[in-house]
């Protein structure tokens, strides 16, 4: 396993209270548990860890140490430490089932809330809206009676919730029916079903570089070979992506052509008109994740890609998560039926729909949306004009573009590593996104991703943090500058 792969996966195995050696050692240990470290594979040498870790070697052979006293371990001579096939075997099998999980950083990263003085700079989970008036959230008693009396499953979701989604759309330009729709729990359903339908092992599909890392995991479950395309100041260039789906026989392409995640970038008009032929043209589904689309803070974004070839194999991908609640779980598919109703057969296998009490809850909040949106820039423009500014101030030599919409910070770090860093940050108790975790091909070593979603007192600790993190990472040993693509225009 190479090194940095197994730092994905030791999440925020610092924080808490005990020495580095011991938490360590629990870390890695948690990782074999779980499956993350399978038997018989081959651990990083004591000194490639303590460099990624930016620790001490004497620590890690001390965690070591305590791994192989644990029977987790074994060394041989010459050869290295691997996970053991007795002890550790068992206890792994058991986890077999968790092992797909284990394959992603997002569960480690997960584990941010749970840290005790820990300012999680990574999830882009929004806060409550203030000012959102509870009663959106509340069903009428009638309304509520026939739905818990409703033996029914609505695999493709709650009529209601189906055309609500597509007078969303209607009101936005894009032509949509109720038939068009399907409802999800949460837009990573919809990406995962997308996959489930379109990829099977050992076929090629093509993501922006850097994405969104959910997508990854999705397509990566699915066995797939992932492409990158690199983006510019407008997103990716489409003659390029036609070049590589052609080259690539790809099946499958995934875009966020509105307020990328994680660099912000808007694809304008044309591109997207582009898009929406190519994918008409060859055949290729394009999935334009839109989760972001309500979260402009200036001006407003172009129609979605469909709307410039409404019957091509285009899949727009939308949710109330990042706009309002992610504990809603409601996300949607918007596509030509016939793809609505192959998804929906797919879903059907994992499960027979999603709660009613919440897609009827779905529905009044739709009613609403112009509101809600108004709500959400009035929170979010503040907190991203801070987030700059104190960028600007504590880490001046840090480069970035202020996103017009979204939720994120790509933020260019002037030399070394970003996987190494955010170790450094850990133990200053901050957890940061770095780049090539959101990348196919694990560039962007000199990025992180950091959200502006938090409350203001949070963003001022979380920076002042990392501020030190940084002063005490440039300390160390000398690390090489990181070479940068310039067409993505950090200023």
């Amino acid at each position: 396993m190479q090194t940095h792969d197994l730092v994905s996966h030791l999440g925020v195995w610092s924080a808490g209270r005990g020495s580095l050696q011991r938490k360590l050692a629990h870390g890695l240990m948690q990782a074999i548990r779980y499956g993350a470290l399978n038997p018989g594979i081959r651990l990083p040498s004591e000194r490639d860890l303590a460099h990624a870790l930016t620790i001490s070697r004497t620590t890690v052979v001390a965690a070591y140490g305590a791994l192989r006293e644990g029977g987790w371990v074994e060394s041989r001579t010459g050869s290295g430490t691997f996970v053991s096939r007795s002890g550790a075997a068992a206890v792994a099998r058991g986890a077999a089932q968790a092992r797909a999980l284990a394959a992603s950083p997002l569960l480690g990263l997960l584990a941010a809330h749970e840290a005790q003085d820990m300012v999680d700079l990574v999830l882009g989970a929004p806060l409550p809206l203030p000012g959102l008036p509870l009663d959106f959230f509340t069903l009428p008693p009638e309304e509520y009676g026939v739905l818990v009396n409703d033996r029914r499953y609505y695999a493709l979701g709650l009529p209601a919730l189906r055309q609500a989604i597509a007078s969303y759309y209607v009101q936005g330009g894009l032509a949509t029916r109720a038939e068009q729709i399907l409802v999800t729990t949460g837009a990573q359903q919809a990406i995962s079903l997308c996959a489930g339908l379109y990829l099977q092992r050992g076929d090629s599909a093509l993501v922006e570089d850097p994405t969104y890392f959910g997508v990854l995991d999705a397509f990566r479950a699915a066995g797939a070979r992932i492409g990158g395309v690199a983006l510019d100041a407008h997103g990716v260039s489409p003659a390029t992506l036609r070049q590589r789906i052609i080259a690539a026989s790809s099946r499958l392409v995934y875009l966020t052509p509105t307020f990328q995640n994680p660099t912000g970038v808007l694809m304008p008009s044309a591109a997207r008109k582009e898009a929406a032929q190519m994918a008409a043209a060859l055949g290729v589904p394009i999935i334009d994740d839109c989760t972001l689309f309500d979260l402009a803070l200036e001006g407003s974004p172009p129609p979605p890609i469909a709307a410039f070839a409404p019957a091509a194999p285009v899949i727009t991908l939308g949710s109330l998560s990042k706009l309002i609640w992610p504990g809603l779980r409601i996300g949607w598919v918007r596509a030509p039926a016939p793809i609505v109703e192959s998804l929906a057969r797919v879903k059907s296998a994992t499960d027979l729909g999603c709660p009613l009490l919440t897609q009827a809850i779905a529905v009044r909040l739709l009613d609403h949306i112009e509101v809600i949106r108004k709500l959400r820039r009035r929170q979010l423009k503040p907190r991203r004009d801070l987030l700059a500014a104190l960028l600007r101030e504590r880490l001046p030599d840090w480069k970035f573009r202020v996103a017009s919409g979204g939720l994120f910070l790509w933020v260019k770090l002037p030399g070394g590593d970003a996987r190494e860093f955010a170790q450094t940050a850990l133990r200053h108790g901050v957890v940061i996104l770095p780049g090539p975790l959101m990348s196919a091909t694990g560039q962007h070593a000199g990025f992180v991703r950091i959200p502006f979603i938090a409350e203001p007192e949070v963003l001022r600790t979380g920076i002042q943090r990392l501020a030190a993190a940084w002063r005490d990472y440039r300390s160390g040993p000398h690390r090489p500058a990181v070479m940068v693509d310039p067409r993505l225009g950090m200023v």
